[in-house]
């Protein structure tokens, strides 16, 4: 009798510890891994107005260029988005939804934090991707910077969508560089003209706690590379129509020349 007791007793034990063998195993499959903690720095853009060589300092100020030509602007301003850090290795890391509007008077931005490590290159798009380009300002996270009328084709943003870039001023259009500069307008947008700009090479760190700033010129000079501009329908691109003519292609293409490390 007491030989049965044993074995029952056995049984009920083995029994139990198979029981809370299974459940610490269940558990311990169900139970979710926390992520690593990644370390982070900040990482911002330092973007600077420039004619060529010259800084510059206000609107509507007459800059000379190195070739001998008189540029100024009166408002210069773009959006940009899809910002790419590209690591040592060659990976990129996408800042997801972050997107930029330009302005002259504002120099510093905020891009966000990133993982600590090696980075060779920055990548960006001049405008606004085609979701974003459709909406109207109150519809979108990115109201604040949206709701600007001078970066729209008229009096609301749809159906043309957003003025990726503005840019007016005036420019002496002679071959001898000795007239009164006259007025230019390039209005550029449309989602065929979201203009991918692949910055060089130039090594930085983005070390935790701290924050890193990608220092670059925008060379609104350069816009003009390659246009005949003594004649006058090359200085005026300002409708969502005239995006889609020969030169406002010739514009959007300089795009990416404008910018360059500082």
């Amino acid at each position: 009798m007491q030989n049965i007791k044993k074995k029952k007793h056995l049984v009920f034990y083995t029994i139990m510890a198979l029981g809370l063998f299974c459940l610490a195993s269940c558990k311990d499959k169900n139970t979710p891994t926390p992520d690593p903690v990644v370390a982070k720095g900040t990482f911002m853009f330092h973007l600077h107005t420039y004619i060529d060589n010259n800084e510059v300092d206000l609107y509507d100020i007459t800059y000379t260029n190195l070739e001998g030509r008189k540029m100024s602007l009166s408002i210069a301003q773009l959006y940009i988005s899809e910002i790419q850090l590209v690591k040592s290795d060659g990976s990129t890391l996408d800042i997801s939804g972050k997107k930029i509007l330009k302005l002259f008077e504002t120099e510093t931005n905020l891009v966000g934090e990133v993982p600590v490590g090696s980075y060779k290159s920055i990548r960006f798009k001049v405008g606004l991707d085609a979701a974003t380009n459709a909406l109207s300002p109150k519809a979108s996270a990115d109201s604040i910077i949206l709701n600007r009328p001078e970066m729209w084709f008229g009096s609301s943003p749809q159906p043309d969508g957003y003025v990726f870039m503005n840019v007016q001023g005036k420019i002496d259009t002679s071959s001898t560089f000795d007239k009164t500069p006259v007025p230019f307008s390039y209005k550029i947008g449309t989602n065929a003209n979201y203009k991918q700009v692949s910055m060089g090479i130039k090594d930085f760190k983005v070390e935790e706690g701290k924050a890193v700033f990608g220092h670059i010129i925008i060379d609104y000079n350069r816009l003009f590379n390659g246009i005949q501009m003594n004649q006058l329908a090359n200085l005026s691109v300002t409708t969502a129509t005239a995006n889609s003519s020969t030169i406002a292609a010739k514009i959007v293409n300089n795009i990416p020349s404008m910018f360059l490390y500082e």
